[in-house]
């Protein structure tokens, strides 16, 4: 077993600890922490060695021996320990380290060191600690010489290593490579023979895990204590060494070890209880140990305990074993592990000849022959450009296609720079599974500020046979889960009949909610044979994108970064395209202009072949410098007519139909197709499918809408708007071209803008609905026709809006707008509406800590003069608003006196909702060590409420209140079960609820007010 020398000097530097057994000691409890998207972006996973997909780092003596250590302890390595000093400046280190070698801007470091609490002079303290560890570091670096470990980059520093200089780094390669090479072994049988593993792959991924998990000599970045940055790394992390763990078992129950690990998984699952893989490794190997009793036991106890603690099922995996074992499936019985010459091998066979022992994998249906015909034959596609110089990244592509056919869901990743060949690999791959009979399903993400959410997983469903799911369990908080829900087990059931390669194309365009689907297919599914394959601009940022990274890392998806063309690849690009070899120093100079960019040398050489000559051109005076420039060399070569026509087009998107495009070109759809002939035939443009066309690249339609005059694309988006508009389903689209039509169209814009985000709320796209209500309060802002009703009735939409994207900030923003304009109309009922609106379904204030809202105070005072003597649900609204307004303000017998008069009012009206509303509004307002009992009773009364009103959201705030009460009245037991029935809810719901369901009791408990608020 040979490992790589970027593992070997963290095993050597670990020598001196115990090495851990077969699934690593557990030395430390993982912090109670929700996985959120990482600090930095996933690091490359390509499918060779993963050195070959970083950034290189800069190399010296110095960089080259420096060595960081954060799975436990911070530690430095030289040729020797290095001394870092006091507890701050390893702390300085590990904040550094968790950044991966980017820049971390001073004020991070402070937030990471310090938090709320920095000494005075602190960027001079910090400077004297980066100057002490550049002196431990490189202690032989010359006076006044540049460090080259820990350097100033940009606002603040950042941590120069090799690439195998960070622990953690060695441990992701180490473990992400034995993952991919276990994947195709489970512990589970579907009741067919299963394929033997090689016994020297079995033993090299053993060692990799072995060496991976020697890494870990406590809690990672312990250092940087409870910073929200560090436990978000620190929860990631701890995952990944269960997985890691996980697969070790699976290696050595291959190799026959089957009594050594029952005994080590008794105590894992001990450990983690909760862990269904675990648990069912575990039964497997009691099972192959000749303990099918024990294993039988075991898999009850876990039955049990999942029943008793969360009120769940075992999952499949579980079930079918248990039926497995008690079938005495022949399945369950271990077959040594096979070479590749068809000998047994020796690692197992030297242990036991068991005819119960060893691995069943799972038995999936057997890939279609290789001898078949060639992909291009058997899925004619067409192509701008031969597919060249990616021979190794499509061959590791085709091994992951091979090993999602075998039962593995598998993930890859392909990012670069525009026009690098993303979608042209991707459809390579497609068309070699199809070749394989299996099912493409192709989700492409609009550039157009105008498609709907959903765009390509609406797209996806269609090439099932099946529409978007709307408006899927009704209207409370879990129910956008339940459509993404939906779509994710649409394409898990058809991965379960047949192999599915999905492919979801130009994802730095996708919506939030599409990005949330991929993360959620991401987080579960866990058997079928799938494929699935994202492409991304390299360097695309955005919150939700990297949410996705993150989860397809843990996945340990295969991370293709693809770079420009070498010379022969750009000679054969070149030649296909010109129809002429280009000569060396004609290569050389294409490749020194384009960078090997696939389609920047396509459009050169179509350039070329349209003026006859490749070497006239490169030798021009001013040769063209870009792709744009190239670009429009060639559409100044078209009729007039036709660059008027693409320019129409262009206001459409990057793809159009012919009406459309003839509604925006102000043209007869005939005249229309005779002026796209010439951009057809020069590949500009491609037809689709009957009167659908599409650019060839983005980069066709960015360079022909930015020629465009302003005043003449508001024009266009008017035409194309006047056109959309009567037809149902193209909303979003239509508020898009109205919105960019010009002052003159704003009336129309806006009403367009607000039912496109109804539409966006029934597809639980609320942050897209809040971005349509925002652009739509704009427009309002330009028709001289609106009403201040107009605008009262739109920033109440957008407030709830808000409100169901969780954005507590932005709807006490929408509200305070609403009740100007209530003002200015001197409508009471509706300055009530929008006053109270903040408060109801709040945990606590919306106010800072110790701050009060002296205008909502104000409002609310007014409403209450205001508003008609006797009972009323704006009345008793807004006395309950004004009680939790005045937390910080009044003391509890004023507050209560407001509450208690509410609340008696509510009850005389008789109107439950108001009561339910009522109850947490009431319990928030009164917040204190004296009204324990009076809170317990309205959380009660909240709760039985919200269960006979079948308000499950409610219910979840209510358990959480009750549960926090109870902690404080030291009804321990009590506390715990509301807890959990809090947490089943909000995980049902998929609610933000269960970290706090979770945290508050403990809170509670230790007195720690602060942290229950």
């Amino acid at each position: 077993m040979l490992l790589s020398s970027r593992a070997m000097w963290f095993c050597q530097a670990v020598s001196s600890a115990a090495r851990p057994e077969m699934c690593g000691v557990e030395r430390h409890a993982a912090p109670a922490a929700a996985v959120v998207p990482r600090p930095h972006p996933a690091r490359p996973q390509g499918a060779g060695p993963a050195r070959k997909h970083r950034r290189s780092a800069p190399r010296g003596p110095m960089l080259r021996r420096v060595r960081i250590a954060v799975l436990g302890p911070v530690e430095a390595h030289r040729d020797a320990p290095v001394d870092l000093g006091t507890r701050k400046q390893r702390a300085l280190v590990a904040a550094l380290a968790l950044h991966r070698g980017r820049p971390v801007p001073v004020d991070t470091l402070v937030d990471l060191l310090w938090r709320d609490a920095p000494p005075p002079g602190v960027a001079g303290t910090l400077q004297a600690y980066v100057a002490g560890l550049r002196r431990g570091l490189e202690p032989d670096r010359p006076a006044r010489a540049p460090a080259t470990v820990l350097i100033t980059r940009g606002p603040g520093y950042a941590l120069q290593l090799e690439p195998a200089g960070l622990d953690v780094a060695v441990f992701e390669d180490l473990a992400g490579e034995a993952h991919r090479a276990l994947a195709g072994a489970s512990s589970i049988p579907d009741g067919a023979p299963a394929p033997r593993p090689d016994p020297a792959a079995l033993d090299d991924a053993a060692g990799r895990l072995a060496a991976a998990l020697a890494l870990w000599r406590g809690a990672p970045f312990v250092e940087l204590e409870d910073a929200p940055a560090a436990l978000a790394e620190r929860a990631r992390l701890e995952e990944l060494r269960l997985l890691a763990v996980e697969d070790l078992a699976v290696a050595h129950l291959a190799q026959g070890r089957h009594s050594a690990v029952a005994a080590e998984l008794e105590a894992l699952t001990a450990a983690h209880p909760l862990r269904e893989r675990l648990w069912s490794l575990r039964a497997v190997a009691l099972t192959r140990a000749g303990r099918q009793a024990d294993a039988l036991a075991a898999l009850r106890q876990v039955r049990d305990l999942l029943a008793d603690e969360l009120g769940l099922e075992p999952g499949p995996e579980l079930r079918h074993l248990t039926t497995a074992i008690l079938r005495q499936d022949p399945a369950l019985a271990w077959r040594p592990p096979r070479a590749a010459n068809g000998t047994t091998g020796s690692t197992a066979d030297a242990r036991t000849r068991h005819a119960t022992a060893g691995l069943a994998g799972p038995a999936a249906p057997a890939p279609p022959a290789a001898s078949g015909p060639a992909p291009a034959a058997a899925t004619p596609l067409p192509h701008a450009w031969p597919l060249a110089g990616r021979d190794h990244e499509l061959t590791a592509l085709r091994d992951l296609l091979a090993r999602a056919e075998a039962g593995t869901p598998a993930f890859a990743v392909v990012t670069g720079e525009p026009g690098i060949g993303k979608s042209r690999l991707v459809a390579e791959l497609a068309g070699h599974a199809r070749a394989r009979g299996g099912r493409v399903l192709v989700g492409r993400c609009s550039q157009d500020d105008g498609a709907p959410p959903l765009y390509p997983w609406a797209a996806v469903l269609r090439d099932m046979g099946q529409e978007l799911p709307l408006g899927v369990g009704g209207e409370d908080e879990g129910a956008a889960f339940r459509t993404w829900e939906r779509i994710v087990a649409a394409l898990t059931t058809a991965a379960a009949e047949d192999p599915v390669l999905l492919v979801l194309d130009d994802l730095h365009w996708a919506d939030p909610a599409s990005l949330r689907v991929l993360r959620l297919l991401g987080e579960t599914v866990e058997q079928g044979r799938l494929l699935v394959v994202a492409t991304w601009r390299e360097g695309a940022t955005g919150e939700p994108l990297a949410a996705v990274a993150e989860t397809l890392a843990r996945r340990h998806a295969l991370r293709l970064h693809l770079h420009g063309l070498e010379r022969d690849a750009a000679a054969a690009v070149v030649t296909a395209v010109a129809g002429t070899a280009p000569g060396p120093a004609a290569t050389a100079a294409l490749c020194e202009r384009t960078g090997g960019n696939p389609f920047f040398l396509v459009e050169y050489a179509r350039l070329a072949g349209e003026g006859g000559d490749l070497a006239a051109l490169l030798a021009e005076p001013d040769p063209p410098a870009a792709v744009r420039d190239v670009l429009r060399r060639r559409l100044d070569r078209l009729p007039q007519a036709t660059v008027t026509a693409l320019r129409a087009a262009a206001v459409v998107g990057r793809r159009f139909v012919l009406a459309t495009a003839a509604a925006a070109a102000g043209t007869a759809e005939d005249d229309l197709l005779d002026a796209l002939e010439p951009a057809l035939a020069a590949g500009l443009v491609r037809e689709e499918d009957v009167d659908a066309f599409a650019f060839a690249h983005a980069l066709v339609r960015d360079t022909l809408w930015a020629a465009l005059p302003a005043s003449r694309r508001a024009r266009v988006h008017a035409r194309v708007a006047a056109h959309l508009e009567p037809t149902p389903g193209h909303e979003s689209q239509t508020a898009h071209h109205w919105l960019r039509a010009g002052p003159g169209h704003a009336g129309r814009a806006w009403r367009a803008a607000v039912a496109a985000a109804a539409v966006a709320r029934r597809l639980h796209a609320h942050d897209d609905a809040v971005g349509l209500l925002r652009a739509a309060l704009e427009a309002l802002a330009a028709d001289p026709a609106a009403t201040a009703r107009d605008r009262y009735a739109l920033l109440m939409t957008l407030a709830e809006a808000h409100r169901w994207a969780a954005d507590w900030v932005g709807l006490a923003a929408a509200s305070r707008d609403a009740a100007a304009v209530a003002d200015e109309l001197d409508d009471v009922e509706l300055l009530a509406r929008a006053a109270c609106a903040p408060t109801t379904g709040a945990l606590w204030q919306l106010a800072e800590a110790g701050m009060v809202s002296t205008l909502a105070v104000a409002t609310l005072r007014r409403v209450l003069v205001a508003l008609p003597p006797g009972d009323g649900a704006p009345r008793c609204r807004a006395m309950l608003s004004l009680a939790a307004e005045l937390y910080y303000a009044a003391d509890v017998p004023e507050r209560r006196e407001l509450v208690e008069g509410a609340l008696a009012m509510a009850r005389r009206l008789g109107d439950d909702a108001l009561l339910l509303d009522a109850h947490p509004i009431a319990y928030i307002a009164l917040w204190h060590p004296a009204t324990r009992q009076d809170r317990l009773g309205y959380a009660t009364a909240a709760a039985g409420l919200a269960e006979r009103l079948g308000d499950d959201r409610a219910l979840v705030v209510a358990l959480c209140l009750l549960a926090v009460v109870q902690g404080e009245l030291g009804l321990v037991a009590e506390m715990w079960v509301t807890a959990a029935q809090a947490r089943e809810h909000a995980t049902r719901l998929r609610l933000p609820f269960p970290a706090a369901g979770a945290r508050q009791p403990r809170a509670a408990l230790a007195g720690d007010g602060r942290a229950v608020r």
